[in-house]
């Protein structure tokens, strides 16, 4: 479970099995009966085994070179897509064949390769896109690519998203029975700012005012019912307006909404939308991803409509909105929402609020917590 810092707008390969050699047949000694017979009978020779699959042992290099093994992003946006390409040398003498290549996650994108062979002394080019979650922290992914007779080897990509106020630790930790603790929020420029609000869990400061850096308290006390997924605190910085931090806790992440989202056989990829700072009257075009609990790979049936986005709404007073668009990739829907603060004077809210946001498909609903700080 990952940090959000919210800003204005969230297998492993298989070698291929040994195979087994048949049963070596054992000479059969021949009685002499005769002085002719008793000169020595030649053993037949017991059919060789097969050859196993080649494969590098620990502390051999795998015969096809990834160049680089690893790309570091650095510090990038949350929300950004990042691209590189490697470069997958053959320096020996003979032909290697890609099997197969599989990213270790749904947030990469590759370009295929499987049966593609890199000739002796060649190279072929692998393209690679790391989608970086919404949610700042870091992000690791793996791209898998499994050669014939050697096994698997991995290029591997990595990135920090990155906002202007970050947390640490990342998470609210609520494990094992913990029930309070502390984080600190600090401004990587040094620029002071004050904590103006929070949602989720009780949250306090010390001492308050316009510092670079603010230690803050929570506590579970007091919370009824299942935990949220989020602590939210809102400042008074323009670049930063929102942070949030995920709760760790034995009913939060995959077991939230267990059972609902496995009879929709859907979730949302990231669950919390990013509004940040909006003025009343103000709209804006707002974006979260629904994805399948039943991808193709499973190969089970599939709940048909799980992906048919017949609708959004809140009920929350002050806000508004409405599903813009909803178009199908893969085992995900990428969900567009239009989503309005009412006018000033009118029922529009001040400070912090977390809207709860319905998603329906036609296998069910699902609710997403918008943030959003109005001045």
């Amino acid at each position: 479970m990952s940090l959000i810092v919210l800003c204005p707008l969230l297998s492993i390969a298989c070698g291929r099995a040994e195979s087994t050699p048949e049963a070596s047949v054992a000479p059969v000694a021949v009685q002499p009966s005769s002085p002719a017979a008793a000169q020595p009978v030649p053993a037949q020779a017991a059919p060789q085994p097969a050859a196993p699959a080649q494969r590098p042992s620990p502390q051999q290099a795998h015969p096809l070179v990834v160049d680089p093994p690893m790309v570091n992003f650095g510090a990038v946006p949350p929300g950004a897509r990042k691209s590189t390409t490697f470069t997958l040398r053959n320096p020996t003498g003979a032909p290697l064949k890609i099997v197969d290549a599989k990213p270790s996650c749904k947030c990469t994108d590759i370009t295929p390769l499987k049966g593609v062979v890199v000739p002796a002394g060649g190279s072929v080019e692998l393209q690679a896109t790391l989608a970086v979650p919404r949610t700042p922290g870091k992000k690791d992914a793996k791209v898998m690519i499994v050669v014939e007779q050697y096994g698997m080897t991995v290029a591997q990509m990595e990135a920090t998203a990155t906002l202007p106020i970050m947390a640490t630790p990342e998470y609210v930790e609520a494990l094992k029975g913990v029930s309070s603790g502390s984080f600190t929020l600090a401004a990587g420029d040094g620029t002071p700012f004050s904590v103006v609000g929070s949602w989720g869990l009780p949250v306090t400061e010390a001492e308050p005012g316009a510092k670079p850096s603010h230690t803050m308290g929570w506590t579970t006390a007091g919370v009824q019912g299942p935990l949220p997924q989020w602590v939210v605190v809102a400042t008074d910085r323009a670049d930063a307006p929102l942070v949030a931090l995920r709760i760790r806790h034995e009913s939060t992440g995959t077991l939230f909404d267990k059972d609902a989202r496995e009879a929709r056989q859907w979730f949302f990829a990231d669950p919390l939308v990013v509004a940040g700072r909006m003025a009343p009257g103000a709209s804006q075009r707002l974006e979260l991803d629904l994805e399948s609990t039943n991808p193709a790979a499973r190969r089970i049936p599939v709940r048909e409509g799980w992906n048919a986005v017949t609708g959004a709404t809140c009920a929350t007073p002050g806000f508004t909105c409405s599903l813009a668009q909803a178009k199908l990739d893969g085992d995900f829907v990428r969900v567009t929402i239009d989503f309005t603060v009412a006018p000033a004077g009118g029922s529009a809210p001040s400070g912090l609020s977390v809207v709860p946001v319905t998603i329906t498909t036609a296998t069910g609903s699902g609710v997403i917590p918008v943030a959003v700080l109005v001045p």
